[in-house]
């Protein structure tokens, strides 16, 4: 097959990556493209037969709406994840679907993603966001900002696989005491808890599971009823793994004290509905823009691995 393949995730910026791109066919360069002008133009030129993409800065859904009646038969993203893209649609339209979640001797060298959990959770801790921002209005000091000392809390994580045991690893280094969830999973080095106690007993619960039927609102407000004070929750996988509408309450009800994220439910629709960002500055939240794997090192391995998939 002659590949015609249009790329709607930055890859410029990446010139290794997007001159291996384009050694892989003709391309069709638009990483800012609409859902709407992206169904036009696969509609109009059905010579384009692969889509390129990443879930960080696409804001929709490769659907039914958008695929049917174009001439695509692979999409290829430089993800695990493929929320963003329908997945049934795909079988019944006959497009093959690529992904790196199976690759296990590329994803288990790309540890940023628990990188990034472990920075939210000592921006939490260490009130870094809130101090900083005082400071940028000339005020000088600490009363306001006395955080919490790693060595002397409780972590849980939920989900043990590559990115939890890397989180795992980092948390033991600074002396925290590690707990465990997985009903798939166990650990020789931690010890497990049921999500009911690690809500109990921890100070800090970090996410790190897939979505799908089983852990989509995993985390609700009657889990976070049973929180221990001052509980925060990081949360770098999916934003619907938790209810945002019961964290909100949770927040204002104080039944835990801080949210940490690079995801949320709404980033692939209109972020300007989102709830969570419509109240950070009510709350200790602190929301990065799905940055985890967008580090330079970390995106030219993904990146390049998946071009070879074409």
């Amino acid at each position: 097959m002659n590949k015609h393949i249009i790329c709607i995730t930055p890859l410029r910026h990446l010139s290794k990556s997007f001159s291996l791109l384009k050694k892989k066919g003709k391309i069709t360069y638009d990483p800012n493209i609409t859902k709407s002008l992206l169904k036009k133009k696969l509609q109009k030129d059905k010579s384009i037969n692969c889509i390129f993409c990443n879930p960080n800065m696409q804001n929709f859904i490769l659907d039914y709406d958008l695929l049917n009646n174009t001439g695509i038969k692979i999409i290829n993203t430089a993800s695990t994840g493929t929320h963003h893209i329908d997945l049934d649609v795909c079988k019944k339209l006959g497009i093959k679907v690529y992904s790196l979640k199976n690759d296990k001797k590329l994803i288990y060298n790309l540890p940023s993603t628990s990188e990034l959990a472990f920075c939210l959770m000592i921006s939490l801790l260490k009130k870094l966001v809130t101090s900083f921002d005082s400071v940028k209005k000339y005020e000088w000091q600490y009363l306001n900002f006395i955080g919490q000392e790693l060595a002397s809390l409780k972590v849980g994580i939920i989900g043990f696989g590559r990115l939890g045991k890397f989180m795992a690893k980092y948390c033991n280094a600074f002396g925290m005491e590690v707990f465990i969830y997985d009903k798939y999973k166990k650990s020789k080095k931690y010890k497990s808890l049921s999500i009911n106690s690690m809500f109990t007993k921890c100070d800090v619960i970090s996410l790190h599971v897939h979505l799908n039927s089983e852990t989509k609102n995993l985390i609700n407000l009657n889990l976070m009823k049973k929180a221990k004070n001052n509980l925060i929750i990081i949360n770098t996988s999916r934003g619907d793994i938790i209810n945002e509408k019961d964290l909100l309450i949770a927040l204002k009800k104080k039944h835990i004290s801080g949210y940490g994220a690079d995801v949320l439910s709404d980033e692939l629709k209109d972020i300007h509905k989102s709830q969570i960002i419509k109240n950070i500055n009510k709350h200790n939240i602190i929301i990065t823009p799905h940055i985890g794997g967008m580090t330079a090192q970390g995106q030219k391995k993904a990146y390049e691995w998946a071009i070879n998939k074409f």
